[in-house]
């Protein structure tokens, strides 16, 4: 059962990208109301009923970026597009944005909200 303090999720990692709904792997969402085997999030300024073992839970909402690794192989819906990211990308804590990254950098800022912290490379998503 989802903790009463637990205000944001995000889909594991391991949880396959193309659900339904669609979520963004490394993006954290704000939980809004807990149905047992489902919980609800916002997603886009939509309440959107998610499976609740498809999410990791977190009491307050995180500060640093979180990696995502796009597994060898896998679809990449913007290959070819100036979007495509690479295997390997960022997601803003605060806005959701997608970065690239080169190397392993410490810190990031991202452009769209000017949100400037830490990149989790052990907290991948």
């Amino acid at each position: 059962m989802l903790q009463e303090r637990s205000s944001w999720a995000r889909l594991y990692p391991t949880a396959h990208p193309f659900t339904r709904p669609m979520l963004r792997h490394g993006a954290w969402y704000p939980v809004v109301s807990d149905l047992g085997p489902r919980v609800v999030v916002v997603v886009k300024e939509r309440r959107v009923a998610v499976p609740r073992h498809l999410l990791e839970f977190r009491d307050r909402r995180p500060n640093r970026f979180t990696v995502v690794y796009r597994p060898r192989g896998a679809e990449n819906p913007s290959y070819g597009t100036p979007g495509n990211l690479g295997r390997i990308y960022a997601v803003c804590p605060k806005c959701g944005s997608r970065l690239s990254v080169f190397g392993e950098p410490k810190d990031l800022v991202c452009k769209p909200c000017g949100h400037r912290g830490e990149v989790a490379w052990w907290e991948t998503g």
